[in-house]
């Protein structure tokens, strides 16, 4: 895995096998940014699904949600951002806002958790 980001409270780590991202800790106001930049690069770096855990995520604001939402909406040719594992807590506020619905993203199975 190659370090993306390794601030005081969100680590990001690019994963080859599945392709996307590994992320730790939290994401907010103050993150968000450095999630934004990973996706990018992660969104560019290959033409599959972009995976991104978020199992080792242990606070998201509406704005990481909103991150997320808009990178997997702006994938293109079937192209599909998806959260595996998802901690419980995460998607509850995905589906909460209704931003379950978004094209391009695909949460967890319940098996994932």
């Amino acid at each position: 895995m190659d370090l993306e980001s390794d601030g005081a409270i969100l680590r990001i780590r690019r994963t080859a096998e599945p392709s996307g991202l590994r992320v730790e800790g939290e994401i907010d106001a103050t993150t968000v940014n450095e999630l934004s930049k990973a996706l990018a690069a992660a969104i560019q770096a290959g033409d599959g699904d972009i995976r991104v855990n978020l199992g080792a995520v242990t606070f998201i604001d509406l704005a990481g949600l909103r991150v997320l939402a808009e990178a997997a909406s702006g994938l293109s040719g079937g192209r599909a951002l998806v959260l595996s594992p998802l901690p419980g807590h995460v998607g509850h506020l995905i589906r909460l806002v209704g931003w379950d619905a978004v094209p391009g993203l695909r949460l967890a199975a319940e098996e994932d958790r």
